[in-house]
């Protein structure tokens, strides 16, 4: 009886431990926008205009908390082009799934002179 309560529990654990796991990458869309860094940001990093940096909607920093954002990688693609870019700030202004990019890395998407595009992205 004791070593079927002990599998018991042992499968429970199992269980729980798999759905705990990291959920699968998940597409968003929204709107691309960039901005002029060369200062700290959310996440306390100094950022400069040359990096592919994005910030990342307050919203989101809020629903996940800074640790949950702040140094992940995001791969944004627009038009059939693509960046790569690391979170080093928020965006107040933002929609929840909104990026806002360095220059640097909306030039992988479109020309600045654009200044917003339509962006599908997920964290890698």
């Amino acid at each position: 009886m004791a070593g079927k309560l002990v599998t018991f529990i042992s499968l429970i654990f199992v269980t729980t431990a798999a759905s705990m796991a990291v959920p699968a990458k998940r597409q968003n869309f929204g709107q691309g926008t960039w901005f002029n860094s060369n200062a700290f940001g959310a996440c306390g990093n100094l950022e400069f205009d040359s990096q592919h940096i994005v910030a990342v909607s307050t919203q989101l920093v809020n629903q996940l908390g800074k640790p949950g954002v702040c140094g992940r990688t995001i791969v944004a693609s627009s038009g059939g082009r693509s960046t790569t870019v690391t979170v080093t700030d928020s965006c107040p202004g933002c929609g929840i799934n909104d990026l806002d990019f360095s220059p640097t890395a909306f030039q992988d998407l479109a020309d600045l002179s654009v200044g917003r595009i339509n962006i599908e992205w997920s964290f890698v």
